[in-house]
């Protein structure tokens, strides 16, 4: 589970104030020209959308050179807003793969009939007792390959 940082140190806010200056500087191109999500904010809209993106990331950039402690609260709102979408987003990915290759997997084996576990229904057999391997001998562990 990701922990948020309240208390980031400096040298943590300066990366931030120039990772924030170039990525709300890239935000506010995209949103200048309507690519990405910013396509259904209305053109009037756009300029003071990009206007405002364009001046949060120089504040941040400016907060990062002179005073890194400026950049706090953003860091801090910025993890808070990010914390819930990361959680739910990993958790989604994880399951949505782990079924996917799971169910994949075994769909493929029943196709092609194996049956790994030997876990197949027989009438015929009196147990379904499988008899264990010999032991190796202990010298063999030493020389695996």
């Amino acid at each position: 589970l990701v922990e948020i940082d309240w208390n980031p140190d400096l040298r943590t806010l300066r990366q931030f104030g120039a990772i924030a200056l170039v990525g709300f500087s890239l935000l506010a191109v995209a949103a200048w020209f309507g690519f990405l999500v910013f396509s259904m904010v209305p053109v009037g809209a756009r300029e003071t959308t990009a206007a405002g993106l364009a001046a949060l990331g120089a504040l941040c950039g400016v907060f990062g050179l002179i005073w890194p402690a400026g950049n706090r609260p953003i860091f801090v709102g910025l993890s808070l807003l990010a914390a819930p979408i990361g959680f739910v987003l990993s958790y989604l990915i994880l399951g949505v793969l782990f079924y996917i290759i799971i169910s994949g997997v075994s769909l493929l084996l029943r196709a092609l009939g194996k049956d790994p576990l030997e876990r197949a229904i027989q009438p015929e057999a009196s147990t379904y007792w499988v008899e264990a391997k010999p032991a190796r001998p202990a010298a063999s562990y030493f020389k695996q390959f």
